[in-house]
C-alpha cells in the first residue's frame, strides 16, 4: 500500500469513528481513533510526521475530506507535500481552512433569510449616494451579521457540484487581479450567483434560493477593500492562502519567537520528537495553553484571523525586516546541536552560568510541587514553553534537560541584542502591542497570579523575554495602518521588481562563457568581470533607490544631474575583434537578449550558443 493510500484508510476510518459517535463526544472518538491508528504505521519515517500532527489530521478527515472530490486530489492528502510543509505557517493554514469552512456552513444554513430577488435589488440600490443608498448599505450590515450569528448546523454536500465551479470563476477574476479589488469582487459575486441559479433553476432546488440569496450578502463588498470579504472556499483559495502566508514566512517566525524560547533549538536535539515540528501550531498552543489560560473558546481562530489581516501590512514588514542580511545571519549563527550548545554557554560571563544552576535548582523543586515560580532569568520562559521538562521519563538530566537550560538562557540573551533594535520600529512595535490587547481580551477576566515579587493581572500581557517596547518610540495603531502602508507596500513592490531584474542580469553574466575564469564547466567568474559587475549591480541598485525616492516625492529630477546622463552603446562584437575572426560567422540571427527572461532559459542559452550583444541599450537594461 502507498503512503497516500495509507492516509486516506487512515482518514476514512477516523471520519467514520467521527460520525459513529454521540455528538458530545465524536470529537474525543476522532482523537481516540487517531492515537490507535499510529501504533499501527510502522518506521515511515514521512507517515510518522505527519500522524503525530494530531490537528492537522483531524482536519484532513473531519473537515475536508468530507467536501468531496474537489478537495480529496490536493495535495493536502499527499503525504511527500506534508512531511515538507509542516515547518512554519501550517498552523495558521489549518485553522483558516477550518474559518472557511464554517462560513461555508453559515451561509448554507437553513434559517429564515429573504430571498434572492429582495436580496438582488438592495444590492442595486446600496450603490446609490442618496439616503436610499445609505438605508441599503445598513441593510446589508445587518444581513451579514444575521449570517454571522447563524446557529444552524448545515450540511455542506449542497456545494458538492458546484465546487469545481466556485474555484473556476475565482480563477478568471482574480487571475489579474487581488481579491480586496472591489470592481473585481462584485464581478466575482455577479458569477458566482448566476451560477447558482443556473445550476439550481429547477423546481426541486428552489429551497436553494436563500443559500443564493445569502451568498450574494456575503460577497458585498462594503466602504472600501479594506473591510473586503474573502472569496468563497475552493481549491483557489486554499492555494491563495498558502501562498499568502508563505510568501511573509521570516515574519511569522519572529512572531513565533514570541511565544515559544526553544523554537529552533527543541527540533535540533530532539530530532525524533514532532512536538515543536510546526513553529505556528507551537505559537497557537502556547498562546491557548497560556499560564493565564485563554478562556476565550475560539482563542486560536482569533489569532489567526488577527494574523492574517495584517499579513500583507505589518507581518510583510516585519518578513522584510528579518530578510535582511544582517538579520538572517543574527538568526542563524544559534548552535545548532548540544556540542555547540555547551560551547556558547562556556563563553557567557560567571554570572550568567549561575543563573543557569538556580534555574536548575528551582526547576527540580517545582517538579516535586514544593514551590511556585520566582522572579529571574529565564523563569517565565520555562513556564510558558510548550516543551514537557516535568515529564517523569526524562530521567537523564544531563542529557534531557541541561542543554535545552541552557539554550532557554542563550536565546534570551539573543532576543534583547536584535529584539529591542527591531522593536525600535514603530510598525513592529504596531504589531508587537495590537498582539498584547488582543490577547489581554482573550484572558480570563480578574485573574491574578504572582510572579517573584509582583504580580500580573488580565489588563496586562508578560512577554517571556521580558523585552519592552523602547521608549520614544511611538507603535503604529490599527487606525493608521492602512495609510502608512499605503506608500509603503507600493514602494516594496517597486523595489522587488528591480530586485528581480538585477539577479536575473547577474545570473545571466555568470553563466556566459566568455565571463568564465577558465574553460572548466563549473569555473568561477573571472575577476575582472566579477568586479566591473559588482560595480554595475551597486550603480544599478542606487538609482534604483534614487529612482523610487523621485517617484514618492513627485519630483523627477530629485538628486540627478541630468548633464552627467549618456547615451551609452556597445560596439558590436564584430568591431571589437577587427580582422581575427575565430569561427565563420552563421547565416542565422541570434535572438535579442534581455534579462526578461527565466534565469534557467538565461543559463541553457548562455551556454549553448555564441554570445552577441544587441545594439539596443534596452535590451540590456531588460
Amino acid at each position: 500500500m502507498s503512503e497516500e493510500s495509507g492516509l486516506s484508510a487512515i482518514l476514512e476510518e477516523i471520519l467514520q469513528a467521527h460520525l459513529s459517535s454521540p455528538n458530545a463526544s465524536s470529537y474525543e472518538s476522532a482523537k481516540a481513533k487517531l492515537v490507535q491508528e499510529r501504533r499501527h504505521i510502522g518506521r515511515n519515517s514521512r507517515l510518522v510526521k505527519v500522524l503525530s500532527y494530531e490537528k492537522l489530521i483531524l482536519v484532513l478527515a473531519l473537515v475536508l475530506l468530507p467536501l468531496g472530490r474537489h478537495f480529496r486530489e490536493r495535495r493536502e492528502f499527499s503525504v511527500v507535500w506534508l512531511e515538507k510543509s509542516i515547518e512554519t505557517v501550517m498552523g495558521l493554514y489549518l485553522r483558516f481552512i477550518v474559518s472557511q469552512t464554517d462560513t461555508m456552513k453559515k451561509l448554507a444554513s437553513d434559517d429564515d433569510f429573504p430571498d434572492y430577488k429582495t436580496v438582488n435589488a438592495t444590492l442595486e440600490q446600496a450603490d446609490d449616494n442618496g439616503p436610499e443608498g445609505a438605508e441599503a448599505q445598513r441593510q446589508i450590515g445587518l444581513w451579514k451579521m444575521q449570517i454571522t450569528n447563524s446557529q444552524d448546523i448545515s450540511d455542506l454536500a449542497v456545494f458538492d457540484d458546484v465546487f469545481d465551479k466556485i474555484d473556476t470563476c475565482a480563477e478568471e477574476v482574480f487571475s489579474t487581479c487581488i481579491h480586496t479589488d472591489i470592481g473585481a469582487l462584485k464581478h466575482y459575486r455577479h458569477k458566482i450567483t448566476t451560477m447558482l441559479q443556473k445550476k439550481w433553476q429547477t423546481d426541486i432546488m428552489r429551497r436553494y434560493d436563500k443559500i443564493t440569496a445569502r451568498i450574494a450578502v456575503w460577497l458585498s463588498p462594503q466602504d472600501d477593500a479594506s473591510n473586503a470579504p474573502i472569496p468563497l472556499l475552493s481549491a483557489w483559495l486554499l492555494d491563495y492562502a498558502w501562498s499568502s502566508l508563505s510568501v511573509v514566512k521570516e515574519g511569522v517566525i519572529e512572531i513565533c519567537r514570541w511565544f515559544e524560547p526553544l523554537l529552533e533549538y527543541y527540533p535540533a536535539l530532539h530530532a525524533k520528537s514532532h512536538e515543536m515540528d510546526d513553529k505556528s501550531e507551537v505559537m497557537i498552543h502556547n498562546i491557548v495553553n497560556h499560564v493565564v489560560r485563554i478562556y476565550a473558546p475560539d482563542a486560536d481562530v482569533q489569532l489567526c484571523h488577527f494574523l492574517w489581516e495584517r499579513r500583507n501590512t505589518l507581518i510583510l514588514h516585519l518578513h522584510n525586516t528579518m530578510s535582511t542580511i544582517s538579520e538572517k545571519e543574527t538568526q542563524q549563527d544559534r548552535p545548532k546541536d548540544m556540542a555547540q550548545i555547551n560551547n556558547a554557554f562556556n563563553k557567557l560571563p560567571e554570572d550568567e552560568k549561575q543563573e543557569f544552576e538556580q534555574l536548575l535548582l528551582l526547576m527540580k523543586d517545582i517538579s516535586k510541587g514544593n514551590l511556585c515560580f520566582s522572579q529571574g532569568r529565564g523563569t517565565y520562559a520555562m513556564r510558558i514553553t510548550k516543551w514537557n521538562w516535568g515529564n517523569k521519563t526524562l530521567k537523564n538530566a544531563k542529557r534531557d534537560i541541561e542543554p535545552l537550560v541552557k539554550a532557554v538562557l542563550l536565546e534570551l540573551r539573543k532576543a534583547r541584542q536584535y529584539r529591542t533594535v527591531i522593536l525600535a520600529d514603530s510598525i513592529i512595535a504596531g504589531l508587537r502591542k495590537q498582539l498584547e490587547h488582543i490577547l489581554v481580551q482573550m484572558m480570563k477576566p480578574n485573574f491574578h497570579f504572582q510572579l517573584g515579587d509582583k504580580f500580573a493581572t488580565s489588563t496586562m500581557w508578560q512577554w517571556w523575554d521580558d523585552i519592552e517596547i523602547p521608549k520614544g518610540v511611538t507603535p503604529i495603531t490599527s487606525a493608521n495602518i492602512h495609510e502608512a502602508f499605503k506608500s509603503k507596500l507600493q514602494q516594496i513592490q517597486l523595489e522587488q521588481r528591480d530586485q528581480d531584474a538585477i539577479k536575473e542580469l547577474v545570473t545571466y553574466v555568470k553563466h556566459m562563457t566568455c565571463a568564465q575564469a577558465t574553460t572548466e564547466k563549473d569555473s568561477a567568474l573571472n575577476s575582472e568581470v566579477a568586479k566591473t559587475l559588482n560595480a554595475l549591480v551597486h550603480a544599478l541598485k542606487s538609482n534604483s533607490t534614487r529612482l523610487h525616492d523621485c517617484d514618492i516625492a513627485m519630483d523627477p529630477d530629485l538628486s540627478c544631474d541630468v548633464r552627467v546622463a549618456v547615451q551609452f552603446k556597445i560596439p558590436k562584437t564584430k568591431d571589437q575583434i577587427h580582422a581575427t575572426i575565430l569561427e565563420p560567422p552563421s547565416s542565422k540571427r541570434h535572438r535579442s537578449t534581455t534579462v526578461s527572461e527565466s534565469p534557467g532559459a538565461m543559463k541553457k542559452r548562455a551556454r549553448s550558443s555564441p554570445f552577441t550583444i544587441s545594439d539596443s541599450d534596452e535590451d540590456l537594461v531588460g
